[in-house]
């Protein structure tokens, strides 16, 4: 039941962020942009709820996009579909596979979205999800960009280390620097990585220092990351779970 709803939702994200994406409110066409990054929940009524995320590109009053989901028997999927006025209707291929069919109306200020969805196909590990209906809504998100970022790496046998990093974000992608304060071998380097909806991850480092790995999330307002920091090399055991919170 879990992975039908999320199929429905993610569908509607693709919609609603396709042609709510930006803040703005209507294109030169006289129709919504919806591109950008949400969040959603999805109720489906055989009980359960799943929470799908992910960015939306939109062109002319066409939509699609990657979707993350948890709580369902699929963890990932696309979504394609059109937008009428304040209207969406949708189609949603999730991994599993299965497939939805999604329709929705945008708020009048554009960051908000609700519907329903029906289970159209499911097979292998969703099959027991076909059929299903349900409705869902869902909320624009803020892109982590600017900062620092400032919060500290708690390993689980060393002294802390305090990461201050700061962002840039083109759409889904990220790029900025991150500075190591207490490590025993990192000092500052360049990160790049990808924003899918909430989740995001960050790379650096690789020369005679090592290299590490943040992933995690990052809160609606873009202004918390909760992330975990894998670190390889001569400091792996500086790994850990981290909280960083933007100072400006």
């Amino acid at each position: 039941m879990k992975s039908f709803v999320s199929i429905a939702v993610l569908i509607f994200l693709g919609w609603s962020i396709s042609g709510c994406g930006s803040y703005s409110s209507k294109s030169s066409q006289n129709h919504l942009n919806l591109a950008g990054t949400w969040k959603f929940t999805y109720v489906s009524s055989r009980g359960g709820s799943a929470t799908v995320s992910g960015t939306l590109t939109q062109t002319g009053t066409n939509f699609s996009g990657a979707m993350t989901i948890t709580g369902s028997c699929a963890a990932s999927g696309t979504i394609s579909g059109t937008i009428s006025g304040y209207a969406l209707t949708g189609t949603l291929t999730e991994t599993s596979p299965e497939t939805i069919s999604v329709t929705g109306t945008v708020a009048t200020n554009y960051n908000s979205v609700s519907g329903t969805y029906q289970v159209m196909s499911a097979t292998d590990i969703c099959a027991g999800a076909s059929g299903d209906t349900g409705t869902w809504s869902g909320t624009r998100t803020a892109v982590p960009g600017g900062g620092p970022y400032i919060g500290m790496v708690q390993p689980a046998d060393r002294m802390p280390v305090q990461l201050a990093l700061t962002l840039k974000n083109d759409g889904s992608q990220l790029s900025g620097t991150v500075t190591f304060t207490n490590s025993a071998c990192l000092r500052s380097a360049e990160v790049t990585g990808t924003l899918s909806g909430a989740n995001l991850e960050l790379r650096g480092g690789g020369g005679t220092d090592g290299s590490f790995v943040l992933s995690g999330t990052t809160d609606d307002e873009g202004k918390i990351l909760t992330l975990n920091s894998m670190v390889s090399g001569a400091c792996q055991a500086e790994s850990g779970a981290a909280t960083l919170t933007k100072m400006q």
